[in-house]
């Protein structure tokens, strides 16, 4: 990964950058921050173990990762017993330029090689942010909420955020998320959705994080069409 980390010259700075906490319901903190050269090719194994082979390949998350290394979060568990910090999984998103967006909605992206040309540059405000890949067991909510934290409202608030459901855990994530875009006949596997942030803000405001039971929660994995 050593290449990776000479050819982008902004990936020192930004690695320096933003990390989110929160405390678990089991005492555990939970941190999402930005992935690190050495953890790309874990969460690649992880996004094979948890959903399979029919995912893009190591060497194209490595040159997303390149590209720029805003797309992909990892999800830390530091249990409160003191134990090392452990990866508990990750977030991946494609960037997408103005030209991204138009291929998107056109219904031309690419998920599992995707075109660099159509994803925004370390450091640019992207036009749209388009969920690659997503697997955070049993913390789904807290991930969800600090990885927005982390990555900023100052270039991101306000960016339209696109997912296509890839599996059925990760159609009832994004049902759960919004409707935004999408008509009935959308509402299916393999369709895009606009994520309606506001709404899924509100409702987790509403909703306890834990099962009625006290446990905490355990969300199905869910991914897009890419990683």
């Amino acid at each position: 990964m050593s290449e990776y980390l000479c050819e982008n010259n902004t990936l020192s700075p930004i690695l320096g950058a933003r990390e989110a906490t929160a405390i678990h319901a089991d005492g555990d903190v939970i941190a999402v921050r930005m992935t690190t050269p050495g953890e790309v090719e874990a969460l690649h194994a992880l996004t094979v173990s948890e959903i399979g082979p029919s995912v893009a390949a190591l060497e194209t998350m490595m040159g997303v990762y390149k590209h720029n290394p805003e797309c992909l979060w990892t999800i830390l568990r530091r249990p409160s017993c003191g134990a090392p910090e452990r990866i508990a999984g990750y977030f991946g998103f494609l960037h997408l330029n103005a030209c991204g967006l138009e291929a998107l909605e056109a219904r031309r992206l690419n998920g599992r090689e995707p075109d660099l040309t159509l994803i925004a540059k370390a450091g640019e405000r992207p036009a749209a942010l388009y969920v690659w890949a997503g697997i955070a067991r049993k913390v789904r909510v807290l991930a969800e909420m600090l990885v927005a934290e982390a990555l900023g409202a100052e270039r991101y608030g306000g960016l339209p955020v696109y997912a296509t459901a890839g599996t059925l855990g990760g159609l009832k994530w994004l049902n759960h998320l919004g409707e935004a875009d999408r008509g009935p006949d959308e509402n299916a596997l393999g369709k895009v959705f606009r994520v309606d942030l506001a709404r899924a803000v509100a409702q987790r405001e509403d909703k306890p994080q834990d099962r009625p039971d006290g446990k905490p929660e355990d969300r199905p994995t869910s991914k897009s069409s890419a990683a």
